[in-house]
């Protein structure tokens, strides 16, 4: 299945009934580039928040 929601740097999927939220780790290739799972949440509001922030964040780079 693929991501539900996402962007080059981040994406939220449901997985398994839990929402799971990745990052895309700095890499100076995007070939080497990995997405790491910040975990999985049973609460939609909870992952989305997270999923948000880091699109927030995002200019604080």
């Amino acid at each position: 299945m693929g991501a539900l929601m996402a962007t080059k740097e981040t994406r939220i999927n449901r997985e398994g009934g839990k929402w799971t939220v990745y990052v895309r780790s700095s890499a100076e290739r995007a070939t080497q580039a990995a997405w790491l799972s910040l975990g999985g949440c049973g609460d939609a509001k909870v992952a989305f928040r997270l999923w948000l922030s880091l699109l927030g964040d995002k200019g604080r780079k």
